[in-house]
């Protein structure tokens, strides 16, 4: 007994402590154990139940205040009905509430949250004539409460009580006007307006939605209109008709055609109606898979399965994401066609991506979704198609630069008629009006399965910077390197930042079959910069760059749009401000301050200033606002039109400068920072080389546009530089590669010599472990260059970290091409499975993974070296499996010929 008590004490203490500490699991798990001393008090388990409740043990709670309200019989306290009631709204059993609530009420009929939550409940039970009346009670006695006036509305709506819904949602619209409610405040005004349209007041109508269009934060309706109101809130006929009246207003908006159409068509089950609105959006604009789909789909339904096939496979062309089931529905439709064989050959590739039967379900889970194996599988089931063009300009910031040029040359010619264009961007926002309409141009962004699989099929590939790693051109596809434009900067191993090469300008060059350069400066330093003298296989050749036929053919009927468009004062000069960027790509950086200032000074004078960012820096300057003045073309303005419009350029260290060369007018570098530039990113050309002005501050630059706003004539200097950076910019540029690139006809092409010597030497050196064999090695390479040979060395980036390392490779002649290895090795499924076992086990299973092994790594190959060939393959790294496969597939490949 004594041993109870204490027990007993110890809890009740306990609880003390607990209570004090505000201890929730504490305070219940000890009050439980004191059930002997107050079981027979109904407080207490109305304390249990409070407690439970607080932990969000609902049932517990229900079943401790069904015990107090036993003991306490008829006398039970009000507060007891009201906290069953609370515990049934918990528990979602709203029937129960109702009751309880209602029994508390009759006695508590002044307590205007009970009412709330009463009404509540009664909605839950879809009780509207009830729920109005509890609203009703409850904003007696809070009239200014907006939520519960809305609410109200609501009940009456459903009600269909027009009258007293429309007064309630003025209320809401009142009380919610005192208190600048954003959307909230907006849905009010339109659900008002909704009510006096059904209570057919159309003006007041017209002024709530108007208001609730003012108001809008979300739904786009400033554009749109009222309809995405009734669309959102799934008043269907009523966005209909909204949407047909917006169309009289605009009929070119593409989206606002599709979203009637998708109403017709999956609200209202009107396939017929839909049509012609979806065939209206896709004859504006072609972008996006979903709205081709869609219109397949529509097709499908009325049974025509002819334009369904031909939609449904112009929404696979679109799609950025591989879709099984789009292919199921081509499939289908094919063979309502009695299409069989087209059929089967659409479900089939529905499983492009499925698991294959040898590989388990964690392997596949692990690596189907990188997009270096999902490229490998397309590389393997795509064929190439002599009728694609692939195009892609630094990294798909947007149509522009040199491959934009050739697309504008070939993309209304007849010979090109039959030919599908596939541009690579980062976002659709980018592309032109007046392209978004074009059937055969295909609009597709980095690393999705479009990607993958058009980079894997187009005959020709246009690229002015570098595909992404893992890409490897197949033998029968020509791929044209145009490059992004002259070394002024440093690049490739010339740069600090690179001492064991550059891997993707070297990997595409080397890759490339078509290189072009614009003058003999790059036909020397290109090659060099990114080593791959000697040992490239494709062509180059001195031809110019094709984006400054955009600069020299630009019309006055050009340059007026342009002017007009950007609102350029036609009494002023235009001086164009084109910075570059600062850092390095994975650091860049941009003094926005040093900015701000030098455009306010420009801004003073008597000038348009145009201002164009680079497309690294532009994301830095998203926030700055430039001032008012100044004008910001728009990105589909090309920055070679700008120049073509332009009277005098300010540039820094940007290779912008040689392309306005060609015009003959002013350059100013404004050079503020040269000191710290030079050292963190070099320069190639000294400033006694730039044609133009040099200006180091504010001051000159300012100084320097007001002298060559009077004395705009070119010194001889200045026509000295033009002969050697742009011999061959005549405006031709895009014409000769057409024909060099796609007819294969060499007339009037200057081509660079290859370079003639004794044998090719590839050492595979990796990261060199054996560091006290680098000096005999750097000797031997050294010997071998001396000798008239071509000699090249794969180093892994690793390298750059170790400095001791990278002391002794600094005494490599420079003539040795310097190759930076990169890691991106593409695989299938079977191979990554085949090349983890052989590694793993050093054997394989059977031949079937030995050939998916050796064909995994004669990709490799192609894809570190192109089609180059080399006399002999030494390799430094002979205890990993992966350098030894390597070296043996360059071998196998260079002994072919």
């Amino acid at each position: 007994m004594k041993n109870k008590l204490d027990n007993l004490l110890t809890r009740y203490v306990a609880l003390k402590i607990y209570t004090k500490r505000n201890n929730v699991q504490g305070m219940y798990r000890n009050l439980l154990k004191l059930k002997p001393i107050y079981k027979n008090k109904t407080d207490y388990y109305y304390r249990l139940s409070r407690l439970a409740y607080r932990q969000k043990k609902w049932r517990q709670a229900l079943d401790h205040i069904n015990s107090a309200m036993q003991l306490a019989g008829n006398h039970s306290p009000d507060k007891y009905h009201l906290f069953k009631a609370d515990c049934y709204i918990q528990l979602g059993e709203s029937a129960e509430a109702v009751s309880y609530l209602t029994e508390y009420l009759s006695t508590k009929p002044a307590d205007a949250q009970a009412w709330h939550k009463l009404a509540n409940e009664h909605n839950k039970l879809r009780q509207w004539k009830d729920a109005a009346s509890s609203f009703e009670s409850y904003l007696k006695l809070h009239p200014e409460d907006s939520k519960a006036s809305f609410q109200l509305a609501e009940c009456y709506r459903k009600l269909e009580d027009y009258q007293h819904a429309e007064a309630n949602y003025r209320q809401a619209v009142s009380n919610l006007d005192h208190k600048h409610v954003g959307q909230s405040l907006a849905d009010s005004h339109y659900w008002l307006g909704l009510m006096q349209l059904r209570n057919h007041n159309p003006d007041q109508a017209f002024r709530s939605f108007n208001k609730a269009i003012e108001l809008d934060q979300k739904l786009k309706s400033q554009r749109f209109g009222i309809g995405v109101f009734h669309e959102h809130f799934k008043q269907w006929e009523y966005a209909i008709e909204a949407y047909k009246s917006q169309l009289q207003q605009n009929e070119k908006d593409a989206e606002l055609q599709f979203k009637l159409a998708s109403l017709l068509d999956k609200k209202l089950y009107a396939p017929e109606d839909a049509l012609k609105y979806y065939e209206k959006a896709l004859e504006l604009d072609k972008i996006r898979s979903p709205w081709h789909f869609a219109l397949a789909n529509c097709y499908e339904q009325l049974e025509d399965y002819q334009n369904a096939a031909e939609w449904y496979e112009s929404a696979i062309a679109r799609q950025e994401k591989h879709r099984p089931g789009n292919y199921r529905r081509l499939g289908y439709v094919l063979g309502q066609l009695g299409k069989t064989e087209e059929a089967l050959a659409a479900y089939k590739e529905a499983e492009l991506f499925d698991k294959p039967s040898m590989i388990d379900q964690k392997f596949y889970k692990k690596h189907i979704n990188k997009a270096k194996v999902r490229y490998a599988i397309s590389y393997e089931h795509y064929s190439v198609n002599d009728k694609i063009v692939f195009y892609e300009s630094l990294g798909g910031t947007r149509m522009m630069d040199s491959p934009y040029a050739i697309f504008e040359y070939i993309v209304d010619e007849k010979d090109f008629k039959n030919y599908t264009h596939i541009w690579v961007v980062n976002t659709f926002e980018v592309i032109p009006v007046k392209f978004r309409s074009m059937k055969n141009i295909i609009f597709v962004k980095k690393d999705s399965d479009a990607y993958f699989k058009y980079i894997a099929s187009a005959k020709y590939l246009i690229c002015n910077s570098t595909f992404e790693p893992y890409v490897v051109r197949k033998p029968d596809q020509l791929y044209l390197q145009t490059s992004h434009g002259i070394f002024y900067k440093t690049v490739g191993r010339d740069s600090a930042a690179n001492p064991v090469g550059v891997a993707g300008s070297t990997r595409n060059l080397l890759q490339a079959t078509h290189i072009i350069v614009p003058n003999e400066y790059m036909a020397e330093k290109q090659p060099m910069s990114y080593s791959i003298k000697g040992i490239n296989y494709g062509e180059i050749a001195k031809i110019g760059y094709p984006r400054i036929d955009v600069t020299i053919n630009i019309t006055d009927e050009a340059k007026h749009q342009i002017t007009s468009r950007l609102g350029i004062d036609s009494s002023k000069k235009i001086v164009l401000y084109v910075p570059t960027w600062r850092g390095t790509k994975a650091n860049t950086k941009f003094d926005s301050t040093k900015l701000i200032e030098d455009l306010k000074m420009l801004a003073e004078l008597d000038v348009n200033v145009v201002f164009r960012g680079h497309p690294i820096s532009n994301r830095l300057l998203k926030k700055v606002k430039l001032p008012e003045n100044i004008i910001v073309p728009p990105p589909d303005i090309l920055t070679n039109e700008l120049l073509g419009i332009a009277d005098i350029v300010i540039s820094d260290y940007s290779s912008v400068f040689f392309d306005f060369l060609v015009t003959e007018r002013p350059i100013i570098h404004y050079l503020y920072d040269v000191d710290v530039y030079t050292k963190e990113r070099g320069l190639n050309l000294s400033e006694d080389e730039l044609p133009g002005t040099v200006a180091k501050n504010s001051q000159q630059l300012i100084d320097a546009v007001m002298n060559k706003l009077q004395n705009d004539k070119p010194s001889s200097h200045y026509l000295a530089a033009k002969n050697r950076f742009c011999p061959y910019d005549d405006g031709r540029s895009s014409e000769r590669i057409v024909k060099w690139f796609f007819y294969g006809d060499n007339q009037d092409i200057n081509f660079v010599d290859r370079v003639k010597s004794g044998k090719s030497y590839l050492y595979l050196g990796g990261v060199l472990r054996d560091k006290s064999g680098i000096p005999n090695l750097v000797n031997k390479l050294n010997h071998l260059k001396k000798n008239g040979n071509t000699v090249s060395i794969m180093l892994k980036k690793e390298l750059s970290k170790d400095k001791d390392k990278l002391g002794m490779l600094t005494e490599l002649n420079s003539d040795i091409n310097l190759i930076a290895h990169d890691k991106n090795m593409p695989t299938t499924l079977e191979e990554a499975a085949a090349i983890n076992y052989f590694h793993s086990e050093g054997k394989f299973i059977n031949k079937k993974m030995e050939l998916a092994y050796k064909q995994s790594f004669k990709r490799e190959a192609r894809r570190l070296f192109g089609d180059s060939r080399f006399d002999e393959v030494v390799n430094y790294e002979t205890n990993s499996n992966y350098w030894n496969a390597l070296q043996e597939s360059i071998q196998a490949t260079s002994t072919l010929d």
